[in-house]
């Protein structure tokens, strides 16, 4: 019988926890090493998004339902509530999404608790009040230096133990962290009259975000701009205290909401992030959650992105690969990802935060011309998991392999055609999941060319890719002039969206037969983009006409064309004219706009998939 892998993993927070359970699930032999006396203590509440359920399920089906028990998923319809100060709603946001991998908000204690009974359950040994402090690779094996002075030797040591990380410093030597500039309280309380919806609430240097984590339980967070160090002086109670004194004159039941919470309940943190890097990995040892990429709460993406590590890290350990080499895929899978996020998050931090009058007049206009809080999250919360690989015996000896999707089916939709496309042994090889940026021309809110451009990231994620949707509300730019992108913040976070991209889809209604000015006037910006890749260079480009008159649809798309290779992109053979969004399929099956709009959506998905996984442009890809 073939020895089992033995992994020690430094630190039991969520993320080495959930890898933990992952890999002991898969028939790994698992020992968690943290700092802590006990287990799953502290914070108040997060919430898992889309991408984070996904990677629970695809850590395993029992994870996955437990984390379900633990939380309260959103419901079909459900919003969370955008205001200002005073109480004025600004907004409803949308929230209860895809029933298949829903957003849970939870308690961290009870997420803490589901995970460590599944590593148990599955297998894993939890070492309690002892830490990792060094290690080193030795030919074979790693040995691990502990706090206690004893050293162990495993196949693979993880480094999950946070943002100030013993494995990470030994690996990189980076340094500390660097403040961001705000500091979080937070909190819970029960029976609040904000009842059970979440809130985004804007002040004067204080953004306040609340979730329902069931029970009439809401968790809070209020992130608070101000020097280090100043607020985690206060102590718990301290800030609490002062957190209610800045509060004053804001809405009745939000401040009562911190009033009612338990000081032993309240947490307060001085907010750090680091810059991404692209060494995980060394030998036998990699880096994850917030050792491998810290990250602002901005997005609330911190422990979304730990789980994914641990899906991702849980099945390449576990497959036949050597250590050195499964460690390096994850890598290469996971580090471009993962920072790609950390800069969206500080991006959104810094359009959150400020304590001027206009910092708070502009997060207000924004909020209500958005109808949401976050600029950049529609990509981030795509994220699928990729096909099993099989491990060494299966998950347990003798069973089947543990696949990394086991998402809970969603109501099957019509097959809509997929085009023919032919691919070489070599090709097949190099397909990633790629990003995609779609952009709707109109500035109408809700308007067809919206939902056009929605309807297609949809068709994009359940192709395996990962996207961001801009309305037309958020490319209203001033108009374009050279050197305006380094000094206007949407612009520069459109830019940056664009710059990640693998392919963009256009979506323009048929305004006087071209192009709405409005989309034109953002694409002009890409005149800004340069660098090794300038403008859309080699980038599959999608272009989708809306509108009912047939003439003007076919100048329109020649026109996206043209744009499409004046950006240095590759506009793909099939473009759509649509006369409204897609609607669900009869019983005659999807129209002929539909299947050439998903035709078209297949087209930009391989095409953009060809370019992630090669790392450049695509040249020969279109016949």
């Amino acid at each position: 019988m073939a020895r089992k892998r033995t992994v020690v993993v430094a630190g039991g927070g969520i993320g080495g926890i959930a890898v933990a359970a992952g890999m002991a699930a898969r028939g790994l032999d698992v020992t968690v090493v943290e700092r802590a006396r006990r287990i799953g203590t502290g914070g108040s509440g997060l919430v898992l998004q889309p991408n984070g359920v996904r990677a629970a399920d695809a850590l395993g089906p029992r994870i996955g339902a437990r984390i379900r028990a633990a939380g309260r998923a959103a419901r079909p319809g459900e919003v969370r509530v955008l205001m200002d100060a005073r109480g004025r709603v600004l907004a409803e946001e949308p929230v209860g999404g895809d029933a298949g991998a829903p957003q849970i908000p939870v308690l961290r204690a009870a997420l803490h608790r589901a995970l460590l009974d599944e590593a148990l359950a599955a297998g894993a040994c939890v070492v309690l009040s002892t830490a990792v402090t060094g290690y080193r690779v030795r030919p074979g094996h790693v040995a691990v230096t502990l706090s206690d002075g004893t050293v162990t030797a495993c196949d693979a040591l993880v480094g999950a133990d946070g943002i100030h990380s013993a494995v990470r410093a030994r690996m990189l030597g980076d340094g500390p962290p660097r403040y961001r500039g705000y500091t979080s309280v937070r909190g819970r309380t029960t029976g609040s009259a904000l009842g059970q919806r979440g809130h985004v609430v804007n002040g004067r240097g204080i953004q306040l975000f609340t979730a329902p984590v069931g029970g009439d339980t809401v968790y809070w967070t209020a992130k608070i701009t101000a020097p280090p160090g100043v607020w985690p002086a206060k102590g718990p109670a301290g800030a609490r205290r002062a957190l209610l004194d800045a509060l004053d004159g804001w809405y009745g039941p939000v401040v009562d909401l911190v009033r009612a919470a338990d000081p032993a309940d309240v947490v307060v943190t001085d907010i750090h992030d680091r810059d991404p890097v692209e060494r995980w990995v060394d030998g036998r040892v990699a880096l994850l959650g917030d050792a491998a990429h810290p990250m602002v709460p901005a997005l609330g993406q911190g422990a979304n992105l730990a789980l994914e590590d641990a899906a991702v890290l849980a099945d390449v350990l576990a497959s036949p690969a050597p250590v050195g080499e499964a460690l390096a895929a994850y890598a290469g899978e996971r580090v471009e990802r993962a920072a790609a996020v950390v800069l969206a998050s500080r991006r959104q931090g810094d359009l959150d935060q400020g304590d001027g009058a206009a910092a708070e007049r502009d997060r207000n206009a924004r909020f209500a011309s958005a109808g949401r809080k976050d600029a950049d999250a529609g990509g981030i919360t795509g994220w699928r998991p990729r096909p099993c690989r099989r491990g060494p015996g299966g998950p347990r000896a003798g069973g089947p392999a543990v696949p990394v999707s086991t998402v809970p089916p969603v109501p099957a939709r019509p097959a809509l055609a997929r085009p023919s496309v032919t691919r070489t042994k070599k090709e097949a090889t190099v397909m990633e999941a790629p990003h995609i940026v779609l952009i709707s021309g109109s500035l109408r809110p809700g308007s067809t060319s919206d939902r056009v451009a929605q309807w297609c990231a949809r068709q994009c994620a359940e192709q395996g890719a990962s996207t961001r949707v801009f309305t037309g509300a958020e490319i209203e730019f001033p108009a374009y002039r050279p050197g305006l992108a380094g000094t206007h913040a949407a612009v520069t976070g459109f830019l940056s969206a664009l710059r990640a991209a693998d392919g963009v889809i256009l979506v323009s209604p048929t305004y006087h037969a071209t192009v709405s000015g409005l989309l034109k006037n953002a694409l002009d910006y890409v005149n800004d983009i340069d660098g090794p890749v300038p403008y859309l260079q080699g980038r599959a480009i999608g272009t989708v006409a809306v509108g009912s008159a047939a003439q003007g649809a076919v100048s329109t798309l020649a026109t996206l064309r043209t744009i499409g290779h004046a950006l240095r992109g590759w506009p793909t053979p099939v473009g759509a004219a649509v006369a409204a969004a897609p609607e669900p399929a009869g019983g005659d099956g999807p129209g002929p706009d539909a299947q050439r709009l998903a035709e078209m959506v297949a087209q930009v998905v391989w095409l953009s998939g060809t370019r992630a996984g090669r790392g450049g442009p695509v040249l020969e890809a279109v016949a």
